[in-house]
């Protein structure tokens, strides 16, 4: 079972099941977190799982993304941070209150991050995204911003479904329209694992070009998350991404085909079908690894 229970200033949620009732800890942005007496209910399912909108009278789906309004008694395994109410920690948010379920975010420990675009060594600090229920990191020198990949999936969809608030992105401490110049290496490393990652021009249309770990998150320097969920509301950021989607399957389709096809003998397949077949399928794999 999973207990989440969230900062009361950054928003960020940490998993304390294993920790006594009344601990006391520190967060990442400096605030103290006590750990609750644990008042778990069951709840109705009144909001989509999926993407966190409100159920409509007796709708069988969300009007917004078209999950189903389902509730399975065996996946739930996890206690939402807010309500407490018992949830499944593979739903995005809570079927009760909708907070965003953070299962993986509450599994790591909380340590300080560097900033992948300062050169000096200076830290991310933690606060809540606007007025979401979920916690982002951001430099105050340069104005980046590191989200987790679990978070982004949640952003990017709650935006797709026209569903996520305007955001004051704005630097905490400076709250000005400028920043500082990048002082650090043109391919930035992984907050968390320290690997380069990979820059990439969100939905290959948007000119949005994103530091991306497939593995933990995404680095955005000054004002490209607004630019970037700009562009999500937009038909265009929807056609992107149904296009996306689109090519993933039909990526899958081919690997699949092509493995078919080796089973036949050399006369059904050739090595450098097969290879291909395999390379799609590896590629099919990284781009549904990154976002959902």
């Amino acid at each position: 079972m999973h207990f989440l229970i969230a900062c009361s200033e950054c928003r960020r949620q940490f998993d304390v099941a294993a920790r006594p009732v009344g601990e006391r800890f520190q967060c990442s942005c400096g605030a103290s977190v006590t750990v609750p007496q644990p008042r778990t209910h069951d709840a109705a399912v009144i909001r989509c799982s999926s993407c966190g909108a409100p159920r409509e009278e007796s709708a069988r789906a969300c009007r917004y993304c078209n999950a189903d309004f389902t509730l399975h008694e065996r996946d739930l395994d996890t206690i939402c941070s807010r309500c407490m109410a018992r949830v499944s920690g593979k739903a995005h948010f809570c079927h009760s209150c909708g907070t965003p379920v953070l299962v993986r975010q509450a599994a790591a420990a909380g340590c300080e991050l560097p900033c992948p675009s300062c050169a000096d060594g200076r830290r991310l600090g933690s606060r809540q995204l606007g007025a979401t229920n979920v916690a982002m990191f951001e430099c105050d020198t340069c104005g980046g911003i590191w989200i987790e990949k679990e978070v982004f999936e949640i952003l990017a969809e709650r935006a797709r479904a026209q569903t996520l608030p305007d955001l004051d992105l704005r630097p905490a401490e400076r709250k000005s329209a400028g920043g500082a110049p990048q002082k650090g290496p043109f391919y930035r490393p992984c907050v968390v694992c320290k690997a380069t990652m990979n820059r990439r021009n969100w939905g290959k249309r948007s000119g949005i070009i994103l530091d991306v770990c497939q593995k933990h998150g995404v680095w955005f320097d000054l004002h490209e998350l607004e630019d970037l969920l700009r562009f999500l509301r937009t038909d265009a950021g929807r056609q992107s991404q149904n296009a996306a989607e689109a090519e993933r399957a039909a990526l899958r389709q081919l690997a699949i085909q092509g493995s078919l096809r080796s089973f036949g003998g050399p006369s059904q397949s050739s090595p450098g079908s097969l290879a291909g077949a395999l390379a799609a399928g590896f590629l099919a794999g990284v781009l549904g690894d990154l976002f959902k």
